[in-house]
């Protein structure tokens, strides 16, 4: 989740009363300090946010991890627990726990909780909200005094038969209605296109217009640049490749005249790694003959399935 973290946390770190009453399913929550977000444990943990906060019958800790995407280190489950337990045994107090998906089908296989053991051993039972934003009905939060939830709306269902560009519409125009500055509307509105664009179109939110607003943010250029750089990075990643691929051809052609060297061609080409790409190229160099190659290649493909 590479920039959408940071956005994530800046919005609800200025806004947090809004998704706190959505994490926790009531109005009635007051929220007070963010608390660091790191947990020292033998390996550093970071949970997304966590804030102190106070209900009618106690007071709590409210931590909220934002997904794009299923977790794929470790089950959520587990890493649910860790927070929490992280959480519990500093503030020695309650911690109540949420994950947020936004893109679909994210989190349609997270079952809220995590439970071990049994009657005779003994075990544990631990239970957190599990929110796809986007199985919510958008008209619901699309709210301008709900300042944190906008940027998410169009992630949101849309009402009735209205069509995606007309959704998305309505929440620049709404997120343009709320009541903050002209920086702050900037970086709301820069949000809601960069998570919007998770599932519409991009140019839902190429308007002129929008563009130059959104440029009053802060964050506008930062995330900008930080696309143009990793661009860079995966095009010269992909000509250093496509470079090692074509040398390879061009040895085994002229080691092995006659040969249609093109038959291994897909095989180099679904070499992801730029240092096996260049061991294939040194194979080629040593290989005593053509069938060798082949044959070498398909070692690293039977190496690479098993692993």
């Amino acid at each position: 989740m590479p920039y959408y973290d940071e956005l994530f946390k800046h919005v609800t770190t200025e806004f947090p009363h809004p998704l706190a009453a959505l994490a926790l399913k009531t109005p009635e929550v007051e929220v007070g300090e963010r608390l660091s977000t790191e947990h020292a444990t033998v390996r550093m943990h970071h949970s997304d946010m966590t804030f102190h906060i106070r209900l009618p019958d106690e007071e709590a800790i409210l931590h909220i991890e934002a997904q794009t995407d299923d977790s794929t280190h470790k089950p959520m489950p587990l890493r649910m627990l860790a927070y929490s337990s992280f959480l519990s045994l500093e503030h020695e107090k309650n911690v109540y726990s949420t994950v947020l998906y936004f893109r679909p089908p994210a989190g349609q296989r997270d079952p809220g909780f995590y439970r071990y053991g049994n009657a005779q051993r003994g075990g544990g039972w631990f239970q957190y909200n599990v929110i796809r934003i986007y199985e919510l009905s958008g008209e619901a939060y699309l709210d301008p005094e709900a300042v944190g939830l906008l940027p998410f709306t169009a992630l949101m269902k849309p009402p009735g038969d209205m069509p995606s560009q007309a959704w998305v519409e309505k929440c620049i125009e709404t997120t343009q209605a709320a009541d903050v500055d002209g920086k702050m509307r900037a970086t709301l509105l820069f949000v809601l296109s960069v998570f919007g664009s998770l599932v519409h179109p991009s140019e839902f939110f190429q308007d002129p217009l929008l563009e130059a607003i959104m440029q009053e943010s802060p964050f506008y250029e930062q995330v900008i640049q930080r696309g143009i750089e990793q661009g860079i990075e995966q095009g010269i990643e992909q000509g250093a490749r496509q470079i090692s691929i074509e040398n390879t051809l061009a040895i085994l052609e002229a080691r092995f005249p006659g040969v249609d060297v093109n038959a291994v061609r897909n095989r180099l080409e679904a070499i992801a790694d730029l240092n096996q790409l260049k061991q294939a190229n040194l194979n080629a160099s040593l290989a005593t003959s053509f069938r060798d190659f082949q044959d070498a290649l398909k070692t690293h493909f039977a190496d690479f399935e098993k692993s």
